[in-house]
C-alpha cells in the first residue's frame, strides 16, 4: 500500500508521536509519507527514517496536490482538521481522533463538521470510547467508529530515560494550553508547599499559556520550587528523576504521557476525564476532583514510602497492557486494507 499521513502541525506532541509511530512501523512493508508543514517534526521523521512530504498548510488544494504527486491508496488523517479537508477533497481516508474536546457534547458548527467528515471517512478511529460516547451525533457514526487505544514503545521510553543528578518531586508534561490547565498545577504546588516547604516541581512543555503560567508562579513565590524547561525533545530523563506525574487536564482523549510515566514506575494523579479513566486507577495513582484533592493525594504519596513503593510497582505493571506495538499497528493496517476494498 501507499499511505499518506496527513498532519496539520509541524510540532511533536501526542498525536504526532502516535502518527509517526504507525508510519515508522508500516514503512517496513509499505510506502509511507508523513505529510506536514516543516518544523521540529522534521528531526523526528528523519530519526524514524520516514519520508517527510512538506506542505505549506492544511487545505483541500494541499490534499489534491499530495494525491497527484505521491498517489497514495489511502490517507490517514490524524485529527479533525486533516479529516475535514480529506472529506472535502473526496479522497479515500480514515480519520484518527486523539481528543474529546467539550464541543463534542452539543450540536454546534464543530460537532456538525465532525459528523460530516466521519460520514465521509471509511473508518473513524478513536483513542478511547469517550471520543464516541461524548459525541452528540454518535448514533450516526457508530457503524464506522472503532476504539483503538494508543500503544507505547515502552523499551524506547526506558532507553531514553537515563539517570540525572537533578531530581524533582512533581512533574507536569504537556502543551501549555487551556486543556492541560498548567496554572492549576502551579496552584497545586503552592498548596503542597504549605505542608512540604522543600517541594520541587518541573513543568515541561511550551504553548500560549506559558508566559501566564510563569507569571502566576512568580506571583505565588514559587520561583525556587518550579523549574520551567520549555519543550524538550527528550522529557523522559527528567520524568525518570521525578517522583509523581500530575495531570489536572480538563479533558483527555487518551493520555499517552500517563502510560509513559507509569512505565518508569511513576504514580499518576489525574483528573477523571476521557481516556485517563481507562489508564489510571487507585492502584497506580488516583483521580482528583479539585486542587485540594490533588495536593492531599500528592502529599500522601510523598510522605508515605510504603504507599509510594506499592503504587510505583503497580504503575510499571499496568503500563505493560499498552505496550503491544505489533498488535496496535497490525489492527490499523487491517483497517487500511478494508477501507481500500470498500
Amino acid at each position: 500500500m501507499r499511505i499518506a499521513y496527513l498532519v496539520p502541525t509541524s510540532i511533536y506532541s501526542g498525536a504526532e508521536n502516535m502518527t509517526l509511530l504507525i508510519a515508522k512501523q508500516l514503512s517496513k512493508c509499505h510506502d509511507v509519507w508523513y505529510c506536514s508543514p516543516s518544523g521540529v517534526i522534521c528531526d523526528y521523521t528523519k530519526s524514524a527514517d520516514v519520508p517527510h512530504f512538506p506542505i505549506r498548510n492544511i487545505s483541500v488544494k494541499t490534499v489534491k496536490h499530495i494525491k497527484k504527486t505521491i498517489t497514495p491508496d489511502i490517507f490517514h488523517a490524524c485529527d479533525n482538521r486533516a479529516s475535514m479537508v480529506c472529506a472535502l477533497a473526496g479522497v479515500t481516508f480514515v480519520s484518527h481522533l486523539h481528543n474529546n474536546p467539550p464541543w463534542l457534547r452539543t450540536p454546534n458548527p464543530y460537532s456538525l463538521s465532525m459528523l460530516f467528515f466521519c460520514l465521509r471517512s471509511k473508518r473513524t478511529i478513536g483513542v478511547s470510547d469517550s471520543v464516541c460516547n461524548e459525541f452528540f451525533f454518535s448514533r450516526y457514526i457508530r457503524n464506522k467508529y472503532i476504539t483503538i487505544p494508543n500503544a507505547v514503545d515502552l523499551s524506547h521510553v526506558k532507553m531514553l530515560a537515563d539517570k540525572q543528578e537533578v531530581t524533582h518531586d512533581l512533574c507536569f508534561i504537556g502543551r501549555m494550553t487551556l486543556q492541560k490547565t498548567p496554572q492549576t498545577f502551579v496552584r497545586i504546588v503552592k498548596k503542597i508547599t504549605e505542608h512540604l516547604p522543600n517541594i520541587s516541581a518541573v513543568m515541561i512543555g511550551d504553548g500560549e499559556l506559558l508566559p501566564e503560567t510563569k507569571n502566576l508562579a512568580a506571583q505565588l513565590g514559587l520561583q525556587e520550587h518550579i523549574t520551567f524547561t520549555g519543550f524538550l525533545k527528550n522529557p523522559y530523563s527528567l520524568l525518570q528523576n521525578t517522583r509523581l506525574l500530575i495531570m489536572p487536564s480538563l479533558y483527555e482523549g487518551f493520555g499517552l504521557i500517563a502510560i509513559e510515566a507509569m512505565s518508569l514506575g511513576k504514580p499518576v494523579i489525574a483528573s477523571k476525564v476521557g481516556g485517563l479513566i481507562n489508564i489510571v486507577d487507585v492502584d497506580c495513582g488516583g483521580f482528583c476532583a479539585n486542587e485540594d484533592d490533588f495536593a492531599e493525594a500528592a502529599i500522601k504519596l510523598l510522605t508515605d514510602d510504603k504507599l509510594y513503593s506499592k503504587k510505583s510497582s503497580m504503575a510499571e505493571e499496568k503500563a505493560l497492557i499498552f505496550g503491544d506495538i505489533v498488535k496496535y499497528v497490525t489492527t490499523i493496517e487491517a483497517l487500511y486494507k478494508e477501507a481500500i476494498e470498500i
